[in-house]
């Protein structure tokens, strides 16, 4: 990379490792094949890559401060499957392992959920008595809980559980 790591991330089951840069590159290391260690760039956004990470289908979901949100098929990374455009920029993304939902942490205090096709599927809420103050920073689901499966934590100095109705969401789309 030429500038500054913003994350990285390592592959479910193989040996690869993706590595997300301000320099709006994100990188795919194989280290697959002891004897070859193959670096592979990719330029799909237009400032820093935010996020980098694997799902556990052949993907890599890729989040910028450029306001949008890529899917790419490991199988073949020219172009995006699905290009995710957003108001706000994107911060530390996460996938969830068994439903494939995407959670968008944004700068304007704001958490999206789509599926890898690009479908909004919800929005956090966001009022003084739930929801964060300040810029969302990160992401995580926790899939083995069924009362609190995502957690977010931002600026405000919160880190806040959510119970979503992953059925729920993906009956109404």
């Amino acid at each position: 990379h030429d500038q500054e790591l913003t994350h990285c991330c390592t592959h479910p089951t193989q040996r690869l490792v993706v590595t997300a840069s301000r320099d709006t590159t994100f990188r795919l290391w194989d280290f697959r094949d002891p004897s070859i260690h193959s670096v592979n760039v990719f330029q799909g956004h237009t400032d820093t890559v935010t996020s980098a990470v694997f799902t556990v289908g052949d993907n890599v979901v890729s989040g910028s401060d450029d306001r949008t949100v890529k899917v790419w098929d490991l199988k073949n990374m020219r172009s995006p499957i699905t290009t995710i455009r957003t108001d706000s920029a994107v911060n530390r993304i996460s996938v969830s392992a068994n439903q494939r939902i995407i959670a968008l942490p944004h700068d304007n205090r704001q958490v999206r959920l789509f599926d890898m096709s690009g479908v909004r599927l919800a929005r956090l809420p966001r009022s003084n008595r739930m929801g964060h103050r300040r810029m969302v920073c990160c992401t995580a689901w926790n899939e083995e809980n069924q009362a609190c499966n995502l957690f977010t934590c931002g600026f405000d100095r919160q880190a806040i559980g959510w119970n979503i109705n992953i059925p729920a969401l993906l009956q109404e789309k």
